[in-house]
């Protein structure tokens, strides 16, 4: 039985800007969404009226490719602040704000579609959008420092109208074919901390846009573990056994979304402490 496989992981990297306490660049597999994320914490809350006496105040400001931010953004930008709250240890830093300014630096364009179809339009879902700017949004607060209670990770999965199809990522072609959109975040240690759907669906094409996701952003062994019902491997199972993860083969290896958010800080770490080579 074929396992699904992810074979072009999204990209990132910490520490991108350099009058901020914190950044990170993310992008989005196969020339998706591209956001930079800055991050202050902690900073005075400028409102009185702001302050959380035992707590940190939460502000996100999605901006958005071009333009000026509309309906699409504040609601990502509401989401992502609620999924924040739920994970930085506010306690911590009481009568103070954590500010997240996320600055979507490009989209992707099918130049193959009439008129060239960009993904990002206020006419688009806010699905994809909202997948990378809550991963940027995370790694900017790990390379500020921010004390939370653990990391997450979120993928994009959509679910194929002729098919039933999963697949992992899909690009603004395959959106088009695709009966509905969901994005999943996990903690590291695999419980739920976020899902919005749209589109229509089934109880069990849900379950499984959920197993595939799982796999994305924890990886084959933590989707396993975490998910000991279901095996991981049957995440994006079709009727022949078929999976598909936006298109890529069946020899490569899992590299999952908090795999690479690993790997960002590991270098990150790397490059701080190169100073002692010297």
């Amino acid at each position: 039985m074929a396992s699904p496989l992810m074979g072009d992981p999204p990209q990132a990297t910490l520490h991108t800007l350099d009058n901020a306490d914190g950044s990170a660049t993310y992008s989005a597999p196969h020339q998706g969404y591209k956001i930079v994320a800055g991050v202050n914490y902690p900073v005075e809350v400028p409102y009185r009226s702001d302050e959380l006496p035992e707590s940190t105040f939460v502000e996100v400001n999605l901006r958005p490719h071009n333009g000026v931010g509309m309906v699409k953004e504040r609601h990502v930008e509401d989401l992502i602040k609620r999924t924040l709250q739920a994970l930085v240890l506010g306690d911590e830093t009481p009568r103070t704000m954590l500010q997240v300014t996320l600055q979507v630096v490009s989209v992707e364009t099918d130049e193959s579609l009439p008129g060239g179809v960009k993904s990002g339009g206020q006419g688009e879902t806010y699905l994809d959008m909202l997948a990378s700017a809550l991963n940027a949004a995370i790694l900017g607060c790990l390379d500020a420092g921010v004390q939370m209670r653990t990391v997450t990770g979120a993928a994009v999965i959509g679910l194929s109208r002729d098919d039933g199809q999963v697949v992992v990522n899909p690009g603004v072609v395959q959106r088009q074919g695709c009966s509905s959109l969901h994005v999943f975040a996990f903690t590291q240690d695999g419980k739920t901390l976020l899902i919005e759907s749209e589109g229509r669906f089934s109880m069990d094409h849900l379950k499984r846009a959920e197993q595939a996701a799982r796999l994305a952003v924890l990886g084959q062994n933590q989707g396993q573990r975490a998910n000991n019902k279901t095996n991981a491997s049957d995440a994006n199972k079709l009727p022949n056994g078929d999976v598909a993860m936006n298109g890529t083969g069946h020899d490569s290896a899992v590299v999952s979304v908090l795999d690479v958010m690993r790997k960002a800080m590991q270098a990150r770490v790397i490059e701080d402490e190169s100073w002692r080579q010297d």
